[in-house]
């Protein structure tokens, strides 16, 4: 397969005027040549040869109609990539297809608890997780991971329950810190889920993209109960990078949850674009090779990283990232302040996810993305370095 991960940049800065032309938010919402952009999850490289194929055939036979060709083979097809992958079979009755992993998050909060409820958020954590939770007027309940190693304590989670607790709503593999959570700590949210009766929103969207030496494991493969107790959703997004095409698989175990969703009027779901279906389809049936190219090109990518933070920016604190392409880093020892990513910005032209934006204990964070060239990433490394010598 033809295909060259690292893209190296030419002299004449050939990919940042590509990467720069482009409409997407990730380069286009801070304007500016002087910038470099890693902040939002969406990755530099191309999308998947395969996916971009599928669209590109639909354009050609001009097939703008109403379209279930492929939204209806998508069930089986997300079953048979999560038992390839992942060793988990779901039932294709129990997959519900929506617009995007959000959409379904908000709904299920929306139907399933009510304002002034307790939703429990493992932090430092994704921001639409905590825009989930405090617009719909339910409350926040913080229960942080232990910052040595970024691990889920049982006895923490433990002590954040109360009265007025619902759900729990989380990351696996968890975003910003990459943690692949392991089969004990999962067990732990699954136990204290099954004691208070709590539903267990699982955004299991970066589950593809793990490193040497980790494992995605289903939050329903835990156990029976824990089956029982969820909503697990995924997609193709991430890891294929396909996030602007809107296309989202939701297993629900939670037989009360399945029927809140089967009460809704029939559009409320929302529905696939024939395009979000026809990419991840494509994705899942024939998208592995392809990711299993990407995967490398990411590894090496935050190993890169970690070696030149290690040599040249020692002040930086990060713990190595089991999954996802991104790096939590913490700047909190370079005087930088505790809003780091607007410093860097103004003074470096580098544009972060500022830490704060993922809960209080993010100040002095930021959050990297490494999805991008080696030539990109080095020059991004090159301002920081240079920014925090003077």
């Amino acid at each position: 397969m033809a295909m060259n991960p690292d893209m190296a940049t030419t002299s004449d800065g050939a990919e940042l005027s590509r990467l720069r032309s482009l409409t997407g938010i990730k380069w286009s919402r801070d304007p500016g040549d002087h910038l470099l952009a890693a902040w939002v999850a969406d990755m530099d490289l191309a999308p998947a040869p395969v996916a971009v194929e599928a669209v590109q055939a639909l354009v050609d036979r001009r097939d703008f109609g109403y379209n279930r060709h492929a939204s209806a083979q998508l069930p089986a097809a997300f079953s048979d990539w999560q038992h390839e992958n992942h060793g988990w079979k779901p039932d294709e009755e129990d997959l519900l297809p929506f617009s995007d992993v959000l959409h379904a998050i908000d709904m299920a909060l929306w139907m399933h608890t009510k304002p002034g409820d307790g939703i429990v958020l493992f932090t430092p954590i994704y921001p639409p997780f905590i825009r989930a939770v405090e617009h719909g007027d339910r409350r926040l309940i913080d229960c942080p991971l232990d910052p040595d190693g970024w691990r889920l304590n049982r006895s923490t989670l433990e002590a954040c329950i109360d009265h007025t607790t619902t759900a729990i709503l989380m990351c696996n593999p968890h975003n910003p810190t990459g943690r692949a959570f392991d089969r004990e700590e999962l067990t732990a949210v699954a136990e204290v889920a099954e004691a208070n009766d709590l539903l267990v929103i699982s955004d299991e969207i970066w589950g593809d993209l793990t490193h040497p030496g980790a494992t995605h494991i289903p939050f329903p493969t835990i156990s029976a109960a824990a089956d029982a107790r969820s909503l697990t959703i995924s997609a193709a997004s991430k890891a294929f990078n396909l996030a602007g095409l809107r296309s989202a698989m939701a297993y629900v175990g939670h037989k009360d949850l399945a029927a809140q969703f089967e009460a809704l009027p029939s559009h409320a779901r929302g529905g696939l674009s024939t395009p979000g279906a026809e990419s991840a389809l494509a994705c899942w049936t024939r998208g592995g090779p392809w990711l299993d190219e990407i995967r490398t090109h990411l590894t090496a990518q935050r190993d890169h990283l970690a070696g030149r933070l290690a040599a040249d920016l020692p002040q930086v604190g990060f713990q190595l990232p089991e999954a996802t392409y991104l790096m939590w880093l913490d700047l909190n020892q370079t005087g930088l302040g505790p809003d780091p990513a607007t410093v860097i910005k103004e003074k470096a032209g580098v544009v972060l996810s500022p830490g704060e934006d993922f809960g209080h204990r993010g100040d002095g964070w930021v959050r990297l993305n490494v999805a991008t060239s080696r030539d990109i990433l080095d020059q991004i490394l090159d301002r920081l370095v240079k920014l925090l010598a003077s």
